[in-house]
């Protein structure tokens, strides 16, 4: 369900909107550079990741409680996941061997020994349920389906209905990411439109919780096999 469908006792008044998305995002994004500044204690440090996932999930289901919208509106519903978990594998199977040539040029490395650490399932849970999961209800359910009301017109592309909400999303996802303030953080601006595109393609954040996932687990397989396990 896309904007059309999005319970009509919401403002659809696209300046309205806007202005609610960026506030939304906003209060995000300055509550989790709160916690990072307080990092320096302990379990604050420890915790930062399962943080910033309470607070990309609390926001945006707290105002659709207040709003009394309905989340299946927002893609947020577990139908269609093995749709879109088959869209997932088949992005996977292009995009993943590609990170190989682009990690070897632009870290410089050359030599992959798989190596893994013992607590590895511990990283895998949190990609998942502290990572991929809150920021694609933030970002693609949330946030993507209330700009789809500032940016009505779509296009078909490979079978889903997108338009600039889905790019305007993968912004604020690329410099969200700059709370830690590294440039190449940015680059998360395209697999963010590929996440955009599965919750179009497939009505649900899902596939894109899935691939988001994958692609967080991708990357640090790839970092221990370059740069060894510390």
């Amino acid at each position: 369900m896309m904007a059309s469908e999005v319970r009509m006792g919401l403002s659809m008044e696209p300046r309205r909107v806007f202005r609610e998305a960026l506030l939304v995002w906003l209060a995000a994004i300055g509550g989790i550079l709160v916690f990072k500044i307080f990092s320096f204690v302990p379990f604050i440090k420890e915790n930062l990741w399962g943080i910033a996932g309470i607070i990309f999930l609390f926001l945006p289901l707290e105002w659709l409680y207040r709003k009394r919208a309905d989340p299946e509106a927002f893609g947020i519903s577990w139908k269609k996941l093995g749709q879109g978990a088959l869209w997932a594998l088949a992005w996977m199977a292009l995009t993943f061997p590609l990170y190989i040539p682009a990690y070897r040029l632009w870290f410089g490395r050359s030599e992959f020994h798989f190596a893994l650490p013992a607590d590895f399932w511990k990283e895998v849970v949190g990609f998942v349920f502290l990572v991929a999961l809150p920021e694609e209800v933030f970002y693609r359910g949330y946030l993507q389906t209330r700009l789809d009301a500032v940016f009505p017109k779509k296009i078909r592309v490979l079978g889903a209905d997108v338009g600039w909400s889905l790019v305007v999303a993968a912004a604020f996802f690329a410099v969200g990411h700059l709370v830690e303030p590294r440039p190449d953080k940015l680059g998360t601006f395209f697999p963010g439109l590929v996440f955009g595109w599965l919750r179009a393609r497939t009505g649900t954040v899902g596939g894109a919780v899935i691939f988001h996932a994958a692609c967080n687990i991708w990357a640090e397989i790839l970092r221990y096999g370059y740069f060894g396990v510390p």
